[in-house]
């Protein structure tokens, strides 16, 4: 490998601190022979990464024999902290967590869409509280991620478009910077990305396995959106805008869309569609506690706008298995809160659509982070950033891919669990 001094040693601390969050419990020789660097190397980079706070040791597990004790490495849960931020299009939420994704403070907030100024004002407030918490815990704070439900230009922080907020080109990141200073949490690095983008994030960086297969993720609330994860990375597109499965045809000369066009998936799957089916109007949109609980009372106009979601979901579903072939399916977002009448006719209307031949063997689960999802995938996306940071400039030394577990025949599970389908066919050996 080529490069200055500086840059090698910069792709090679990233690789030790990769390898330790896709492995944790490596020891410094076992680094070495996953990353193919001297263990002198090794010795010397984990222990400036464990004085920084990256890492940090356990103790040896006994019985080893004679010799050298292993020491196992982790990422250190108490040394650094992650921000990050949800502007929803009902609600403002806030969330600070360590290096593995765990909640330290949060706080959601009830909101109506309003002004850009007002709104970024509102939302550099609640960031405040984040950030305080992790300056009492001494905590290092490496940046903030903000995910919001439009289309943007992560590069620069623009928000090109935010059809259920109203906004149109509006520089977010420039504001919010504007705004985080005066309330006390200046200097902060901050991204801006796409509220399903962030939410993709929050199981791949967070999840409880590896992924080495496609990951998507569908949010599901007043909007729809979807985000990818592909090979270590968020599918963008060619501009930035790939995802937008909210704003694919399900049924030409269907109901409005908020974008505009007629016959959106959003349309048929959200929470506008549900209240559009209890109330018979378009606004005011019915919060999604209150369908919730007339779902739970199995209120018939509830129960029927939940079971017609979820019917065009399966469509949704199928195509989406179609065309990214994923691993698995993430179900997240304030729809699911709808239960079974929802999530089960979603999983049921997919298999039908999925005809004779189908042998797709993604399997499709709800969301580990729930309503939290989006904030924590958002400051995830700053732990993502710091640890492919150098990629574009020096490449990285290629990492062995964790192993790819043998997938498990057909099963279900209820919505409140992990896995709410297993594969519907196992391919021949």
């Amino acid at each position: 490998m080529t490069g200055d001094h500086s840059l090698l040693k910069r792709i090679n601390r990233m690789a030790l601190v990769r390898q330790v969050k896709a492995e944790p419990g490596l020891s410094r020789v076992e680094l070495a022979h996953r990353t193919g660097l001297t263990k002198a190397t090794v010795g010397l980079l984990a222990q400036e990464l464990i004085g920084e706070g990256w890492l940090c040791e356990s103790a040896p597990a006994s019985g080893q024999g004679v010799g050298r004790p292993r020491v196992p490495l982790a990422l250190d849960p108490h040394r650094m902290g992650l921000l990050g931020a949800e502007v929803g299009v009902d609600y403002l939420n806030a969330v600070a967590c360590n290096l593995q994704g765990e909640l330290l403070w949060s706080r959601r907030i009830p909101y109506r869409p309003e002004g850009v100024a007002r709104t970024v004002r509102r939302l550099a407030a609640l960031v405040s509280g984040a950030h305080a918490e992790l300056r009492a815990q001494g905590r290092r704070r490496l940046g903030l991620g903000v995910g919001v439900p439009g289309a943007v230009d992560v590069r620069s922080g623009m928000l090109r478009f935010a059809p259920n907020l109203g906004w149109h080109d509006v520089d977010l990141a420039r504001q919010l910077e504007t705004a985080l200073r005066r309330a006390g949490c200046g200097g902060v690095p901050l991204t801006v990305l796409n509220e399903a983008n962030a939410a993709a994030l929050s199981e791949y960086v967070f999840g409880a396995e590896p992924h080495t297969a496609p990951l998507v993720y569908l949010s599901m609330g007043i909007g729809l959106g979807a985000g990818v994860v592909l090979r270590d990375r968020l599918y963008l597109g060619d501009d930035g805008l790939a995802g937008e499965v909210g704003h694919t045809i399900l049924q030409p000369g269907g109901p409005r869309c908020a974008c505009g066009r007629h016959g959106c998936a959003e349309a048929f799957v959200s929470q506008r569609a549900v209240s559009r089916h209890v109330t018979g109007r378009d606004a005011p949109i019915l919060a999604m506690d209150v369908l919730a609980q007339r779902v739970a009372r199995k209120d018939p106009a509830a129960m029927r706008g939940a079971k017609r979601a979820g019917e065009y979901l399966g469509v949704l579903l199928q195509n989406i298995r179609n065309t990214f072939n994923p691993g698995v399916v993430v179900l997240g977002g304030p729809l699911c809160q709808l239960g079974d009448v929802f999530v089960k006719t979603a999983l049921r209307a997919m298999e039908a659509n999925g005809g004779r031949y189908d042998y797709h063997r993604a399997s499709v689960r709800l969301c580990r982070f729930g309503l939290n999802a989006c904030a924590i995938g958002a400051a995830g996306s700053v732990l993502q950033d710091l640890l492919h940071a150098v990629d574009e400039v020096g490449g990285r030394p290629e990492m062995p891919a964790a192993p790819r577990r043998r997938k498990a025949g057909p099963r279900t599970a209820t919505p409140g669990s992990r896995e709410v389908r297993g594969d519907r066919h196992a391919r021949p050996a």
